[in-house]
């Protein structure tokens, strides 16, 4: 009775599917990210602000730099719906809360990347962030 048990639940165990975050950025390249941004410079001057955003070089279209409450966010620009497609590109609004990807107009929130509105489950692609003496890096 214990082999029958054991054996059930191994096959039980075998033919979960782990969810793996990776696939739903599949169709965006992998780029190797790793940024310093010196935060005294002039053109990182909206970073001293919560609510501020730059966008820098890097990822596969791009990355936004977001300064929220409790520190600093770096999202990928690629959009990861209709990654396939040029108007994939995600930017600010104009009311720098929202990124909105160019294809359908969905809206992810800058604070966490979720969606906000839109045909969407998967949040933007978000880059780690450290902050040590007025440096910021943005890696991956």
């Amino acid at each position: 009775m214990r082999t029958c048990f054991i054996l059930i639940l191994c096959v039980f165990i075998s033919s979960c599917k782990r969810k793996d975050n990776n696939l739903q950025y599949e169709n965006i390249p992998q780029m190797g990210v790793n940024l310093y941004l010196n935060l005294d410079q002039p053109s990182n001057f909206n970073l001293t602000a919560v609510g501020g955003y730059i966008y820098v070089d890097g990822g596969s279209k791009g990355i936004i730099v977001y300064r929220d409450i409790d520190g600093y966010r770096a999202y990928e620009r690629h959009s990861p719906h209709k990654s396939t497609e040029s108007c994939s590109l995600v930017s600010v609004d104009s009311t720098g809360i929202y990124g909105v990807e160019g294809c359908d107009q969905i809206k992810y929130y800058l604070t966490d990347g979720t969606v906000a509105t839109g045909n969407s489950s998967i949040p933007l692609l978000q880059y780690q962030t450290r902050e040590s003496q007025g440096i910021l890096q943005v890696f991956n």
